[in-house]
């Protein structure tokens, strides 16, 4: 019962507030504490410039990557309130991957030349577009779920008792997602810190999305699948069948643009993300031609 507590404490409103001021707070001195040991490395240690310290653009990554901690907790913090806004968090997600992404990408590219390699600024030029997309494709989506009103958050109570039986489900798949995530995070975490210190150089701290990220889209399509096979205990509606499963498949398409590179990674987050909204708009489409027929 105290484990049933614990959960539902860090699962609950007044907890995602306490989190969110402290991950800013951190991340403001994290960002500080980066530029401190920039200024060390350039101008009192005078040692050999390293991806990490070769820029102060680069101390923006740092507090990014609380930030997508706090995402990845927010994730997991609505999916038993809303399905929909649980995979909306994981688009933006990508999208703070990829801001992030281009805070690195800005660092090394050749300002001192007088006529630059245009395809130098490729992978720049196709983050930006992708992120401006991604982002328009969220809005539409969040359109779509009406994820701009209110949400009375613990205060639902569905009439159906299936639905309630459904949610149940849905708070031990989270209750489980926690666990994973954290193991996953402390392993992510030492695994970092030996590769840090080890034959690794500083530089290839600088890909955190494999280290992390990767593994929990990994969970998070684990999550989708048995989300989708629970729905069809309570459910046997067409039109959210289908959506389930296009969340599935647009989940999955995200995971494999970690393995991807270049413009082949920007065309499997745009196609992922495109069709969970596209596929979304049709079940909704679906379901008022139901309602009037």
């Amino acid at each position: 019962m105290k484990y049933l507590n614990l959960f539902t404490f860090l699962l609950s409103a007044d907890f995602k507030e306490k989190l969110s001021k402290a991950v800013l707070y951190v991340a403001i001195i994290s960002f500080l504490g980066h530029l401190v040991l920039y200024m060390l490395h350039q101008y009192v240690w005078k040692a050999e410039a390293d991806k990490l310290f070769s820029s102060p653009i680069n101390a923006l990554y740092t507090p990014f990557s609380f930030l997508l901690v706090f995402e990845a907790f927010l994730l997991l913090y609505y999916l038993p309130k809303s399905t929909s806004i649980y995979i909306g968090k994981q688009y933006e997600i990508i999208t703070l991957i990829l801001i992030r992404g281009v805070f690195k990408d800005i660092t090394h590219l050749p300002l001192t030349k007088q006529w630059p390699n245009l395809g130098e600024y490729s992978k720049l030029l196709g983050d930006l577009v992708t992120v401006v997309l991604v982002f328009l494709l969220i809005y539409i989506f969040y359109k779509l779920c009406n994820r701009f009103r209110p949400l009375h958050e613990d205060t639902e109570e569905p009439e159906l008792q299936s639905v309630k039986r459904f949610i149940r489900s849905k708070k031990i798949i989270t209750v489980l997602l926690l666990i994973s995530s954290f193991l996953l995070g402390v392993y992510s975490l030492a695994d970092y810190l030996l590769h840090a210190s080890g034959n690794y150089s500083l530089g290839t701290a600088l890909n955190l999305n494999g280290i992390f990220f990767d593994h929990f889209f990994s969970l998070l399509i684990v999550s989708d699948v048995l989300i989708l096979l629970l729905s069809l205990f309570y459910t046997d509606d067409y039109a959210l069948i289908m959506r389930n499963s296009s969340f599935v498949i647009s989940t999955i398409l995200l995971k494999l643009s970690f393995s991807a590179e270049g413009v082949f990674a920007q065309l499997l987050i745009l196609i992922g993300v495109a069709f969970g909204v596209g596929m979304y708009y049709v079940s909704q489409k679906f379901q008022k031609l139901k309602l009037k027929s």
